[in-house]
């Protein structure tokens, strides 16, 4: 390749990690739309970590590295099964706060009894009062609980470890419903703040 070809792709970068509404309404498209670009900048020896062949006499292509970066990242979720367990999937994409590709994952008719719409309404409410805390990823923390006898999901916030308290139930793997715990005898971690605890189900006002 020669410059003109980095140069003209940098510039087409800029128009593709612009428009992310085509890229969450269709992620499957947008990955196969986009694959021979990526492809052509795409340095993947072996099973090594893919990388960007971003640089060219002595110049980087940021807009090159940043699409390479989107581009794999949308491609290992849409893919994720293959690396991950369904709830592996599920807690990853909490804590990447992605309500789209929790969305695309759960697709039981009913969560936390609620349907789909006032689900995700909900759940988005709750990243965006996670985000509004200044969060902008959050990290698990698991505890068994003897005294319910399920495993407890901590989401908590990177900023300020505000936090959302949810319970996998599970039926051959698969995540087929959420209860959000709001149970005093709960065994909480130690450091948990339980007024920074955000909520889903808000029909109900916490207590």
């Amino acid at each position: 390749m020669e410059k003109k070809d980095y140069e003209m792709a940098d510039l087409l970068c800029i128009s593709i990690i612009q428009k992310e509404e085509a890229r969450l309404i269709d992620p499957k498209a947008w990955l196969n739309k986009y694959k021979r670009l990526y492809s052509k900048f795409n340095i993947q020896p072996g099973k090594l970590p893919a990388i960007a062949n971003c640089n060219f006499e002595g110049i980087r292509y940021e807009n090159i590295a940043r699409f390479h970066s989107l581009y794999h990242k949308l491609n290992f979720e849409y893919h994720i099964l293959d690396h991950k367990s369904h709830e592996e999937a599920i807690v990853y994409f909490f804590e990447q706060m992605n309500a789209y590709m929790i969305g695309h994952y759960l697709t039981e008719e009913y969560y936390m009894g609620m349907d789909l719409v006032d689900f995700f309404y909900s759940l988005g409410n709750a990243f965006q009062e996670l985000q509004d805390r200044g969060n902008k990823q959050l990290y698990t923390e698991i505890v068994e609980c003897s005294n319910c006898n399920r495993k407890q999901y901590f989401f908590k916030g990177f900023k300020d470890d505000s936090y959302l308290h949810l319970i996998f139930k599970l039926e051959n793997g698969i995540v087929k419903d959420l209860i959000e715990c709001r149970e005093a005898k709960c065994i909480l971690p130690h450091d948990i703040d339980t007024n920074k605890q955000v909520f889903l189900d808000t029909i109900t006002p916490p207590f």
